[in-house]
């Protein structure tokens, strides 16, 4: 089952990526396998979470654990650290200081959570309507750009390889009432759901949706 129109402007229809190593950034292991998409489930500024560990679960796949942002990198200078199912730190998301705008920086990580090595950058036009990358290249170097229109606001929205609603779909941002015959009752309505076709690199879509909603936060500032 898959997200219902994720935008009233903009039909978006996901289909498997065939080019796998041009989607990929961070690892070979984080591309969704199929047969079926990825179905993230996200709360709402994830990054303000409380507890021991809060698990990203992929609701098409009998919530399996994909994703955890761990108790003990929340604090106030890494608490932006997402691991994997094991624990294993990801990337870790910033925000420069003096600066203008408000740009994420997505960078890879530590073991002990701190940023390292520079990946690419996540920008917004005014209103954070749309989105984008920049410096972003796969692990073969080839550069390569993602734009959203996304909104959390009515939880809808999508991502594209190139251009939005012109280029490649490859991911939806959609409400949860969209999932509610099957969702599991411990959902909220401020959660929501980011799907990903097979082929995809799912930890470079969940970087770009976490640096959206933090810059996202700003505006309610």
């Amino acid at each position: 089952m898959g997200c219902a129109a994720s935008t009233a402007e903009i039909p978006i229809e996901l289909a498997e990526n065939k080019d796998t190593e041009q989607l990929t950034v961070f690892n070979s292991k984080y591309v969704v396998p199929g047969p079926k998409n990825m179905m993230l489930h996200l709360k709402a500024q994830v990054f303000s979470f409380s507890g021991d560990t809060y698990k990203i679960k992929d609701s098409n796949n009998e919530n399996t654990v994909v994703f955890q942002c761990q108790g003990k990198f929340l604090s106030f200078e890494h608490k932006r650290v997402i691991c994997d199912a094991d624990g294993m730190p990801i990337f870790v998301i910033t925000e420069p200081l003096m600066q203008i705008d408000d740009k994420q920086v997505v960078h890879r990580v530590t073991p002990e959570g701190k940023p390292s090595e520079e990946l690419f950058r996540v920008g917004s036009n005014f209103g954070n309507t749309a989105q984008y990358t920049q410096n972003l290249k796969n692990t073969k170097g080839h550069a390569i750009t993602l734009n959203g229109k996304m909104t959390l606001v009515s939880m809808k929205g999508g991502i594209w390889l190139g251009p939005a609603g012109k280029g490649q779909a490859v991911a939806k941002v959609c409400s949860p009432v969209t999932y509610k015959d099957f969702l599991p009752d411990d959902f909220d309505r401020n959660d929501y759901i980011v799907e990903i076709p097979p082929g995809v690199d799912s930890a470079l879509i969940l970087a770009m949706v976490l640096a959206y909603e933090k810059m996202e936060q700003t505006y309610d500032c």
